[in-house]
């Protein structure tokens, strides 16, 4: 309780003093996750512009990937070759918080570059078909999991212009991130202990009006 009353009023103070605006944004990623190597996906975010006119940003996005994959892997259980399709439907949840500096700025564009920290929730859903290399006869099963709570660590590189009028920019946006999946040297597990991650995002920022102090 007493963490929530903290983070209110921070939230509070922020509100009062500094202007605000809303992001919204389609997104591509690429990462080393097999079971996510490319996807798509949308996003919602909310900045603040500080007097600096850094920006101190909260994020959510929806990830998805519906791109099949397939690959060959050995069975430790009898030393032989399988074939593996995977039709995947899975889906990925982000929570972020960043901090970015305005390190270039002209009267219609800015460029901004800082650190991000992410929280990660991952729902694998998949229908995998599979066959002995040297066999034609198949089995088809589905796997689902999910993996919680795991943690990325990124950086946020933004070019931001105006467009229309004061209260409407476009921005375009790269943000490579390491995710902190599974523990070193856990046996028994195929999870990577890391995974690279790569997005792009096309932003539409709309600026909200400040409040008037005297009202």
């Amino acid at each position: 309780m007493k963490r929530l009353l903290i983070i209110l009023v921070f939230f509070g103070l922020i509100n009062q003093n500094y202007a605000q605006q809303i992001k919204v944004f389609p997104h591509l990623l690429f990462s080393s996750y097999q079971n996510f190597h490319s996807g798509m996906g949308y996003g919602l975010g909310y900045e603040f512009v500080l007097k600096s006119e850094n920006k101190l940003g909260f994020g959510f996005t929806h990830s998805f990937n519906p791109t099949a994959y397939s690959y060959v892997f050995g069975s430790d259980a009898d030393g032989m070759d399988y074939y593996r399709a995977v039709k995947p439907k899975n889906n990925m949840l982000s929570f972020s918080i960043y901090y970015v500096a305005n390190i270039y700025k002209s009267d219609k564009s800015s460029f901004f570059f800082g650190p991000k920290v992410v929280m990660n929730y991952f729902n694998i859903n998949e229908t995998i078909t599979e066959r002995r290399a040297d066999e034609i006869d198949t089995y088809t099963y589905t796997s689902k999991s999910r993996e919680n709570n795991k943690i990325g660590l990124g950086l946020a590189l933004e070019y931001q212009r105006n467009v229309l009028s004061d209260k409407l920019f476009l921005s375009f946006s790269a943000e490579p991130e390491i995710i902190y999946f599974s523990k070193f040297g856990l046996t028994g597990s195929n999870a990577p202990p890391l995974i690279g991650w790569l997005s792009f995002k096309l932003n539409i920022l709309f600026i909200l009006p400040k409040r008037n102090k005297t009202e």
